[in-house]
């Protein structure tokens, strides 16, 4: 992140959760963004096969003061989204470098066990429907 000066960073699945954060100030702005990737890429994905098209390799957004990087890392698990938000102190192609390394170096990790897999997803269900039961408990407000 040093070395990139990228200010902000995620990286989540395909699902939105976040695995790494870097940056950020306020939790909702975490999940904000997780969200907004994980349905950018989801889009992206639907688009490319109605359109019979490539799988796209990055998203770039380019603003005034900041500017959006948004690309997939595939794994053998499953495939991950990395989100950067960097300013005017780095350019696109040095984001696009670390990207190039960090992708490399995820890649050459061992492959995760099936068991983990399934510890893993059976979390994620078990963090979901507790999150769930929590919301539908709370009175609604009316």
């Amino acid at each position: 992140m040093r070395e990139s000066r990228v200010r902000i960073a995620l990286l989540i699945n395909s699902a939105g959760q976040v695995l790494a954060q870097h940056g950020f100030t306020r939790s909702y702005e975490v999940m904000n963004v997780a969200s907004l990737a994980a349905a950018a890429h989801a889009s992206a994905g639907a688009l490319a096969q109605m359109t019979q098209a490539r799988r796209w390799v990055h998203m770039h957004h380019a603003g005034k003061e900041r500017q959006l990087f948004l690309a997939p890392i595939k794994t053998p698990l499953t495939e991950l989204i990395l989100v950067t938000i960097f300013d005017t102190e780095t350019s696109l192609g040095i984001v696009q470098l670390f990207f190039d390394q960090l992708s490399t170096a995820i890649s050459a990790l061992p492959e995760f066990k099936e068991e983990l897999q399934q510890t893993t997803q059976q979390a994620f269900e078990r963090d979901l429907e507790a999150g769930l039961q929590r919301v539908l408990s709370e009175p609604s407000e009316g």
